[in-house]
């Protein structure tokens, strides 16, 4: 037999399960973010002490964060398009990247 729900409108148990999984994953890939522009941040400060060939090292790192740093946003705006969110200024403004250093 099965169980009628008390309102047509209330989430079934799985589309609550889902709806939570979806928040979780952009919580932990806004985490994986957050923790990249954390270092980045730290590295860019670093590389204004730092020359020749130390600086050259770390600009490499710099550059190889960054981009996963991108990789990340991106991931973050491509989950939330999944779930209907289509305005994505606020991503902009919650995780800047800092900007491609020169070598």
């Amino acid at each position: 037999m099965s169980t009628i729900r008390s309102s047509l409108f209330e989430p079934l148990a799985v589309e609550v399960h889902i709806r939570q999984e979806k928040a979780s994953s952009l919580r932990r890939t806004g985490d994986k973010l957050d923790k990249l522009i954390a270092e980045l941040v730290q590295v860019e400060s670093e590389l204004r002490t730092l020359s020749g060939p130390s600086r050259a090292a770390r600009v490499q790192l710099y550059g190889q964060m960054r981009a996963d740093a991108e990789y990340q946003r991106w991931c973050l705006v491509v989950q939330r398009e999944a779930m209907g969110l289509w305005n994505h200024a606020e991503v902009e403004l919650m995780y800047p990247i800092p900007p491609a250093v020169k070598p």
